[in-house]
């Protein structure tokens, strides 16, 4: 089967950053000033007041006292203020926020396509602390949103906003793994880190049967197949990596019964604290697998994660604009 052609990513345009106002999600807020910063892009942050806690509170308070919505707005702007204080775009431009009230995961995917944004970037685990697994909040937008995501952990190596020191690139030699490779080694390019390069795989000779009349692959033959997988990580891999002279780069093969445990598996032996990785639609079960493989990283590693989506995907809540907000205000 041949393999996907090679075209160049072009550099973020337009970047957005998700806050509750939590460290965690400052951790975030500085991560997407910085890339932004590597192109001049557009950058911005979005705060969803969830629907659901608007709604409970105006039900027990008098419809005499002020109108909760427009209070809550005013609070995320007031909180903003000093939460933001140190922050500004490329060029020392503003950071502007956008507020709404809405379900906060249709909020998030709303801005996200309102601003046309190409990264949106989420703390791992919001006011839940670093070590648990990631937010249920971060874990739909992997699955959903039509744009890539980074969602970082604050917990990583280094100050808010440091350099990536070593990233994993998990490749499968589909189209989409192929643009995953192209932003890991920009990312790399940019911040003088280690890229490794990874195929997971499972050897075909761990699935016969121990009663199988057939025997194992002999020593030289599993040799030669992961030779040849060695040969195909080179070729796929070849002209990104040329692409970038003098970025420090490797090629493994990892034979691991598990697909995302093997991603994770790796990226702890080499304490990575980046994972890039491509998704896929979920369209049958093996979409579905590989679709949480982002999820998996992020809950069982400390690593951040960038899922970087198939061209052309789409989700009917992240595209609809059905869901309206209750109120909407752009701070800058």
């Amino acid at each position: 089967m041949p393999e996907p052609a090679s075209r160049p990513l072009a550099p973020y345009a337009s970047v957005l950053a998700a806050t509750d106002f939590s460290p965690c999600s400052l951790v975030a807020l500085r991560e997407a000033a910085r890339i932004a910063a590597w192109s001049d892009a557009k950058v911005a942050a979005v705060h969803v007041v969830d629907t659901a806690v608007v709604i409970e509170i105006e039900a027990a308070l008098s419809p005499l006292q002020e109108s909760i919505s427009t209070a809550m707005v005013r609070d995320a702007e007031q909180a903003w203020a000093g939460f933001s204080a140190d922050l500004t775009g490329p060029g020392g431009r503003p950071f502007p926020l956008h507020v709404s009230i809405n379900n906060r995961l249709v909020g998030i995917l709303r801005a996200a396509r309102e601003h046309k944004a190409d990264l949106l970037v989420l703390g791992a685990a919001g006011d839940h602390g670093a070590d648990v697994g990631i937010g249920s909040v971060a874990r739909a937008c992997v699955r959903k949103s039509m744009t890539d995501v980074l969602v970082v952990r604050d917990s990583r190596s280094g100050s808010p906003g440091s350099p990536f020191r070593c990233i994993v690139a998990a490749v499968d030699f589909s189209a989409t793994s192929l643009c995953a490779l192209q932003r890991a080694a920009q990312y790399a390019a940019r911040d003088g880190s280690m890229l490794h390069v990874l195929h997971v795989f499972s050897a075909p000779w761990h699935g016969v049967h121990y009663r199988s009349p057939t025997p194992l692959a002999q020593p030289h033959q599993q040799q030669q197949y992961r030779d040849s997988l060695q040969r195909r990580l080179r070729d796929f891999a070849a002209h990104v990596l040329s692409a970038h002279p003098g970025l420090r780069s490797s090629l493994t093969v990892f034979d691991h019964a598990g697909h995302r445990s093997g991603i994770v598996e790796f990226a702890c032996s080499v304490s990575a604290d980046l994972i890039v990785l491509g998704t896929r639609g979920r369209t049958n079960l093996r979409d579905v697998l590989l679709g949480s493989t982002a999820e998996k990283a992020l809950r069982d590693t400390l690593c951040s994660v960038l899922a970087v989506k198939p061209e052309g995907f789409t989700h009917p809540l992240a595209a609809s604009d059905d869901a309206q907000p209750q109120s909407a205000r752009l701070l800058s």
